[in-house]
């Protein structure tokens, strides 16, 4: 091995992720590095434009390094990271940073979050906390500068997008001090703190509030609804951006890391549409109804039992169908993280925006767990036979296990410990729901449908996610196709579609993900027979963290790598 190269690359990783910490202070904080507590992320345009600069440099320096002279893991590390590197400049260059919040991202909805990740434990952590507090109004100021400079190059958000933001900003600006959730921390300090200390801090605290945050939120709302609002598109797709179908492509190519063509993947989509439903129709026929799968679903609507009662009744089912998931993995896997995981609501100030659930990782640490976040806005809505799947999506053996694992591998560098493909995490999830019919579960017919429910609709994805940003389908025929495929509850596709509408692509790494791993299994199962053992096959699989999947391939492609490590 050459010395001089592998120090070089060193450095440079040692200096990226450093990079990322210090311009990404909230992400620090939320994977357990404090050294940034008392920061919030710098959105300026200057800020921006140091972050390309930087980029571009340490990717010349990257082109210097002789691959050839590293060890296999190096190859694989420095290949990564010029493909990371590579995939910030394309965001840079398409100007997404100019539509810089949705109903689902964005500094007023990412920053209340903070309250779940910082720490409380001390007088500094509230003082540091509070340097962020007060910082808020400059990242709001430097949110609507972007926002001003989208309107100016003709990149601005959807019209309908933004009204969500709206009510979600209307909300955080309008609430109670009691309810606020920048101030339920200090309701929550330890004996740690004195009577005289709490009460000092407290004031400080709504001090911020009303001077800083509160004053933030309601500028931002002036600003989306007297002046944003009247130049937002009124057309869902990025395809009527300029550059919109080239950007697409780049979002295509971001999200699967594959060369598939929207056309390719659309195609699939229906393909597997048609696959899933004949498979639902089967398992309608089984339980005597002899209507089509939007007559199934209108009808089970109708039945006693089949929707909770309220949230507690969704939070304890969750809780049992994971506590018999946790007994069974170790007969499929040979590693089981460390961590541990609990389940939270979404918060009320944004559920109703929200997705039905979504996983959150514990931080470097492991002081925490990992939270499956769970929606339980309109539970008469949400019903029960979804649930197992769901839970292991998010939980476990999906998005926990899996994530879990990659941050307690010991030999690969941070970036690939905290960053990764999200065809392979989203890929990995959708499988493990399937998994998780070979493992014993879904025992209920109308827990089998609901996992095929959820199969089908990230089959649809493929369709929509295509059909909105490449063949120009308007939200009401995204949402009509949904409801002519799909049993899902009408207020849950129009959520999914507008979530679709603000990260195009994203949608898409779930199925094509799913796909590929399914691939690779069938055909190491091909080659290798009796001797094929699925547990191995697993750790081999997670065992270099999150993949992009033409890497993953290559990667597995050997079966006596994969069945003797």
């Amino acid at each position: 091995m050459n010395n001089n190269s592998d120090e070089l690359f060193g450095t440079c990783l040692n200096e990226y992720w450093e990079h990322v910490l210090q311009f990404n202070p909230t992400f620090a904080t939320y994977i357990g590095d404090h050294r940034y507590n008392d920061k919030l992320e710098d959105l300026s345009e200057e800020s921006i434009r140091t972050q390309q600069d930087y980029i571009v440099d340490l990717l010349s320096k990257t082109e210097t390094i002789d691959a050839s002279s590293l060890d296999l893991s190096g190859q694989l590390n420095l290949r990564l990271l010029k493909k990371t590197l590579s995939y910030h400049l394309e965001f840079y260059r398409y100007k997404a940073h100019y539509i810089p919040l949705n109903q689902m991202s964005g500094a007023h909805i990412d920053f209340p979050q903070i309250v779940e990740f910082h720490p409380f434990h001390t007088v500094h952590d509230v003082h540091t906390y509070l340097c962020r507090l007060n910082a808020f109004t400059v990242q709001i100021d430097q949110t609507i500068e972007l926002l001003k400079q989208g309107v100016q190059h003709r990149t601005t958000a959807f019209r309908r997008s933004i009204e969500h933001v709206l009510g979600q900003v209307e909300a955080l600006s309008a609430m109670e001090l009691e309810d606020n959730p920048f101030y339920q921390p200090l309701l929550k300090l330890s004996d740690n703190f004195s009577d005289a200390e709490k009460e000092e801090l407290k004031e400080a605290v709504k001090n911020a509030l009303s001077s800083s945050v509160t004053s933030a939120y309601k500028k931002l709302l002036h600003y989306l609804s007297n002046d944003y609002n009247q130049h937002c598109r009124d057309t869902e797709g990025i395809w009527s951006l300029p550059d919109g179908q080239d950007m697409y492509r780049f979002y295509v190519r971001y999200h699967t890391t594959s060369n598939l063509s929207p056309q390719e993947i659309h195609e699939t989509g229906l393909t597997e549409v048609a696959r899933v439903s004949s498979e639902i129709s089967t398992v309608i026929k089984k339980t005597g109804f002899t209507g089509g799968i939007r007559e199934f679903a209108e009808h089970i609507m109708k039945g006693k039992g089949m929707y909770p009662s309220g949230a507690d009744e969704i939070m304890t089912g969750y809780r049992e169908i994971l506590d018999a998931m946790d007994k069974e993995l170790p007969k499929f896997f040979g590693r089981i993280p460390k961590a541990e995981y609990d389940i939270k609501e979404i918060e009320k100030y944004r559920e109703q925006a929200a997705p039905a659930a979504y996983y959150y990782p514990p931080p470097k640490d492991f002081t925490r767990p990992g939270y499956f976040y769970v929606n339980t806005y309109k539970p008469e809505q949400r019903p029960k036979f979804g649930m197992e799947a769901l839970a292991y999506h998010e939980a476990v053996p999906g998005h926990h296990l899996q994530i879990a694992v990659m941050q307690e591998l010991k030999d690969i560098p941070d970036f690939r410990r905290y960053e990764g493909s999200t065809a392979f995490i989203e890929g990995w999830a959708l499988y493990a729901e399937k998994l998780a019919k070979e493992m014993g579960f879904y025992q209920d017919i109308y827990s089998e449908y609901g996992r095929l429910t959820n199969e089908i609709w990230r089959a649809v994805r493929l369709v929509v996610d295509t059909g909105l940003h490449w063949y120009k389908w308007s939200r009401d025929d995204c949402i009509r196709y949904c409801v002519e495929n799909t049993g899902l509850e009408q207020h849950e596709i129009e959520v999914e579609i507008d979530r679709y509408i603000v990260m195009p692509g994203q949608a898409l790494s779930y199925k094509i993900g799913e796909l590929k791993i399914l691939q690779l299994r069938e055909k190491l199962k091909k080659a290798l027979g009796e001797r094929f053992d699925i547990k191995k096959f697993h750790d081999r699989l997670l065992e270099q963290g999150a993949l992009p999947l033409d890497i993953l391939e290559s990667y597995m492609t050997d079966p006596e790598r994969v069945q003797n490590g």
